[in-house]
């Protein structure tokens, strides 16, 4: 999996993300530790691209679960302990729309993964980056 970050022009703590390829147990910890990169460097929101992301496996769902956590300031459980990440998942998918990370343009497979998770009502998902920036000052 291929991954480029770029920030918002006007606002540098605007990232966006882009994933390209597979999204699984091989590079997943490779996400978390670019997320807690890019917030070390001052990013506070996230814009996940996926519109060339092919397949999202559960460690996938770990990882973006993850960033949210780490845009909203917060260490998320370690994934390497299993079932307490999916749990966490479970509960704050309960709560919401996280406001510090969202989705775009989600394809196929990987949008049926995420609305049969429940992803889809913790992380927004926009057909565009340029919604998905402007609704952070929405919130």
């Amino acid at each position: 999996m291929e991954m480029n970050s770029s920030s918002v022009a006007g606002s540098p703590q605007i990232m966006i993300l882009d994933l390209d390829g597979e999204l699984d147990a091989s590079n997943y910890l490779d996400v978390i530790d670019t997320v807690r990169r890019l917030y070390k460097e001052g990013a506070r929101q996230l814009v996940l691209d996926l519109s060339d992301l092919k397949f999202l496996s559960s460690s996938g769902l770990v990882s973006l679960h993850s960033a949210a956590l780490i845009m909203r300031g917060e260490e998320p459980p370690n994934p390497e302990l299993g079932w307490s990440a999916f749990h966490s998942i479970a509960a704050d998918v309960e709560q919401g729309f996280e406001t510090c990370c969202t989705l775009v343009n989600p394809q196929g497979r990987v949008r049926k993964t995420l609305e049969m998770t429940g992803f889809n009502t913790f992380l927004r998902i926009f057909d565009d980056t340029d919604a998905a920036v402007r609704s952070f000052s929405a919130a």
